[in-house]
């Protein structure tokens, strides 16, 4: 042990003894003066009892009278003396032996303090130095296993020169030896950290060890004084007969001296009972002390160095940990739910130490899943957990050394390494505006590299966690139901296109279940990857590894899985669209593509820009007059521009001009079809049995009921018919109904109806129906992109929550937001929406739509996954899309949005918020056929494999 650390213990020991001395003391004169106030009490009551007899004896009678005198003389004087000695006695006690015991009393406290916190001292500098030595002894040990993997690796390579071990073999040695060295380096800081804590303790033990003494001192000063003046005061209550003059002489030259050097000399006293000479004993602080020096210094590394050595209890023996760990653990997982300033440097390298037993592991993960559960009680916050940047690097570090001391060793707990996980995607920091999550931080450790672990981890999960991914599977196919588009019997769910066999065996459905839940398992994973930042290679080849031993995965969903990992690894894209200077910088090929060179072109052009500068009442349709040759483009891009950015609002009283607007838009004048007669052969022609027939009639039977008085469900069934006839490519889907039955409602013409749905589905939505659903799925991806561009923080959450825009926008996509109809009379927003789409096209449908999701972005994050889905699923039946005019509108959104104004309409605030081009999405189209090209060349290589 060090020799300051037995220096100071036996210091201690002794100043214990002395205290213990000087208490025996004052309780010996305390003693003294009860014993005094006892003995005074006896003999005045012995006095007393003598003048008594003398008194009886003159009352018998029987005695002359000159004796009678005398005793009467003597019995009076015992008694004046008895009473005398009495009242000295009393006084004894209040004044002398009652203070002084009150001082005892004290004087005893202050001692035991005085040696309680002695001991505390001790104890805190020796606890201090056991955990410093701790580490101590783990750098050593490291660094020889360091030292032997090398001196391996260097035999290796020898071997491999004579041809018994491969390159790989001394990688995978190369690799092992670069893990330890890197728990070495981290051991060696934590070493010097502690080292440094160690000599800051040292200099404060000093100075409160200094004042421990000084303490002592006074306590023992103020007991000689206080003593001196109660004796003194004692000595004035007593009678003396001889001259007092020489004493107190003496006594005042010795309370001189005693005022010229108050202080006691305690530590030479205590030195000299420790029998130690003076100045023998010399603090030195504590001293780095390298592997070299070490070596250097033990011939033997398993002895133990004599000057920093740790005591067998000390070492870290079994895997349980004790009552003080667990406190201690308790007391830093608290410390990330509050704020604390307090440096935890000491505090961090305690758990790591603990961190090396399984036991301590378990708890650790056990205790933050508790305490972040309360905190989501208490605070309502339902996902993350946001940690400032110091106690985000603090926990960070604590992770990093479990997760290396784990693969080091080779121990792979797999429901720790997964709780682990699940916490460190909900951990975060903010970075400005973003957020950083702790598993991205932890990309480098070399144990996600092992295939065979995520493949443990997947049967872990598999088999401790299928019912819960049983029921988000079955949420999941919930959801979807009213989202499956139907082209005769052809569905398509999750993104994925399959047939539907009428009467289909229950075991077909029992085996898309289990591949659903293989596949919820594989995401899962997919997302832990995705959140640590694997290399993609290395991520494509764990789902492929996992997937290849699995009976019930679908091929399909490998597809899906690997497009997620491509989705996220895609990060440049993001930033090229982010900061819109591209977008803005690309003149010459607008001017290129509008052949702006034109003189015809040029002037549409102008004319379309000054349209922002003019509102509806500048009657802005006399722009025509300028030249006939230009009447019918600038029409077309007038109408189209007053349908999205009317300053105008939508309510009954503008409802035909807005009738008139969007028949400009669709251009249906331009439209040379006869009604009548289509509808007549379609009557002739279209076989009852019709493949459609029988869908189409159901689909109008359940739809738009609360519409009944306006609209005839022949009607519709006839629009849908006529359409289905005449375009047999694409036929009729699910969603038409909603389109169909809304132009219907808003025209109130069926003529004109058929013309606008017609116009709709041939210019905007066939895409979406044919070539095995491509276009829709090319959507999706546009979604899921610009969702991450313009709500960063919402994409971020949804992905963490594993939800597809898949499941939850395409019924938006295939009906515009029209089924909003099955439920409201009459809808605002809805309006809104239409107009923005004829106005921009999809350019209008996604800044609708993310301008819905900006306002109900904070309820999204509170949410969780089921939640999530059935929140967005009954998005259409809220409040929002129920209110009929866009007044009353504006007033509720102002809710959410403070900075809408009451006298600007809801369109030109959506279409201002979100910078969505053309450009931008015909992009995004190009990535992803690119994207599937690249997707599609990974998978076959992977499967060649």
């Amino acid at each position: 042990m060090n020799h300051s650390i037995e220096y100071y213990n036996l210091q201690q020991h002794k100043l214990y003894e002395y205290m213990v001395g000087l208490t025996q003391n004052v309780t010996g004169v305390e003693k003294i003066f009860a014993e005094l106030i006892a003995c005074l009490l006896d003999f005045s009551s012995q006095i007393s009892s003598i003048g008594q007899k003398f008194h009886t004896q003159i009352s018998s009678g029987n005695e002359p009278d000159i004796l009678v005198c005398l005793y009467q003389q003597v019995s009076n004087y015992l008694l004046r003396l008895s009473q005398n000695w009495d009242n000295t006695a009393q006084k004894i006690k209040s004044e002398i032996a009652e203070p002084y015991t009150q001082f005892v009393i004290n004087f005893r406290q202050t001692n035991r303090n005085l040696n309680s916190e002695s001991k505390k001292q001790v104890s805190e500098i020796l606890e201090t130095r056991k955990e410093m030595c701790k580490t101590q002894e783990e750098y050593w040990r490291l660094m020889k296993l360091f030292e032997q993997k090398s001196e391996q690796a260097q035999q290796m390579i020898d071997h491999i020169e004579k041809g018994h071990a491969t390159k790989d073999d001394f990688q995978k040695l190369f690799n092992n030896s670069l893990r330890v060295q890197e728990l070495a380096d981290g051991m060696e800081k934590d070493y010097k950290k502690l080292l440094q804590i160690t000599n800051e303790r040292w200099k404060q033990f000093h100075q409160e060890w200094d004042s421990i003494f000084t303490n002592v001192g006074l306590n023992e000063q103020s007991r000689i004084m206080f003593t001196k003046q109660t004796v003194s005061s004692l000595l004035k209550l007593l009678p003396f007969d001889q001259d007092q003059s020489e004493f107190e002489e003496k006594i005042s030259d010795l309370e001189l001296k005693l005022k010229q050097d108050p202080k006691i000399p305690i530590k030479k006293l205590i030195e000299k009972r420790m029998q130690i000479q003076e100045g023998s004993f010399k603090f030195q602080f504590e001293e780095f002390v390298s592997y070299e020096q070490w070596k250097k210094n033990h011939q033997n590394h398993d002895q133990v160095h004599p000057l920093q050595q740790v005591q067998n209890q000390w070492i870290i023996v079994g895997d349980k940990i004790s009552e003080e760990e667990k406190k201690l653990m308790d007391k830093y997982l608290l410390s990330l739910f509050q704020i604390d300033l307090s440096d935890k440097c000491e505090q961090i390298i305690k758990i790591k130490q603990i961190l090396q037993k399984s036991a301590g592991r378990n708890y650790f993960i056990t205790q933050l899943n508790k305490l972040q559960t309360k905190s989501n009680q208490d605070k309502q916050a339902r996902f993350y957990l946001t940690l400032t940047t110091e106690q985000f690097m603090e926990l960070l570090q604590l992770i990093r050394h479990w997760l290396n001391y784990i693969d080091l060793n080779e121990i792979y707990e797999s429901e720790d390494i997964y709780d682990l996980l699940l916490k460190a995607i909900r951990i975060v920091r903010i970075d400005g505006k973003e957020r950083v999550n702790l598993a991205s931080q932890l990309s480098d450790i070399p144990l996600w590299t092992k295939v065979d672990r995520w493949i443990e981890l997947f049967q872990f999960i598999s088999a401790k966690k299928v019912d819960e991914k049983r029921k988000q599977a079955q949420q999941i196919m919930q959801q979807t139901q009213s989202t499956i588009f139907k082209k005769g019997v052809r569905i398509i769910g999750k993104g994925i296109s399959m047939i539907k066999k009428i009467g289909s065996l229950q075991s077909n459905i029992i085996e898309v279940n289990e591949s659903e839940i293989c596949y919820m398992i594989l995401d899962e994973i997919n997302l832990f990857i995705y959140s640590l930042k694997l290399p993609s290679e290395l991520s494509a080849e764990i789902i492929i590894q996992i997937a290849s031993q699995q009976q019930h995965i679908d091929k399909d969903h490998v597809v899906k899985l690997l497009e997620k990992q491509e989705d996220f690894h895609n990060t440049q894209w993001k930033k090229f669209f982010k900061s819109g200077k591209v977008v803005l910088t690309h003149k010459t090929e607008k001017y290129e593509r509008k052949q702006l060179y034109i003189y015809e072109n040029k002037v549409i052009q102008g004319c379309g820009a000054c349209l922002k500068f003019l509102s509806i009442q500048d009657q802005p349709q006399k722009l025509l007059t300028l030249n006939g040759n230009f009447n019918n483009q600038l029409k077309h891009k007038i109408k189209k521009f007053y349908l999205g950015n009317s300053q105008v609002f939508s309510d009954e009283s503008t409802h035909q001009l807005r009738l008139r607007l969007m028949s400009q838009a669709l251009k249906l004048k331009q439209l040379n079809i006869d009604y009548v007669e289509m509808k007549t052969k379609v009557g002739i022609e279209m076989d009852i049995n019709n493949l459609y027939e029988e869908t189409i009639k159901l689909d109008v039977q359940r739809s738009l009921h609360i519409h009944k008085d306006k609209i005839n469900s022949n009607v519709l069934q006839s629009l849908l018919r006529i359409y289905a006839f005449y375009n047999q490519e694409v036929g009729y889907c699910q969603g038409m109904n909603y389109i169909a039955g809304y132009l219907y409602l808003i025209y109130q013409d069926q003529e004109i109806a058929y013309k606008a749905f017609d116009r709709m589905m041939n210019l905007y939505f066939k895409e979406l129906y044919i070539n095995d659903f491509s276009k829709l799925k090319t959507g999706f991806y546009a979604f899921e992109r610009l969702l991450c561009i313009f709500l960063p923080e919402l994409s971020s959450h949804l992905k963490d929550q594993k939800i597809d825009a898949s499941y939850y926008v395409a019924s938006w996509f295939i009906t515009l937001y029209s089924n909003v109809f099955q439920y409201s009379q009459r809808s605002a927003l809805l309006n809104v929406i239409w107009d923005l789409f004829l106005a921009e096209e999809w350019k209008g449908f996604y800044k609708a739509t993310f301008y819905i999701f900006s306002l109900i972005q904070q309820q999204i994050l509170n949410l969780e996954f089921d939640e999530i889905l059935h929140y967005l699923g009954q998005l259409i039946k809220s409040e929002i899309f129920s209110i009929s005019t866009e007044k009353e509108l504006i007033q509720y959104i102002q809710k959410f949005d403070k900075s809408i104004k009451e006298d600007v309409s809801i369109k030109t605030t959506i279409l201002s918020r979100f910078r969505i081009t053309n450009r931008m999405l015909k992009s995004l189209e190009s990535e992803y056929h690119s994207f599937q090209l690249k997707l599609n060349k990974k998978f076959n290589q992977c499967m060649k494999r």
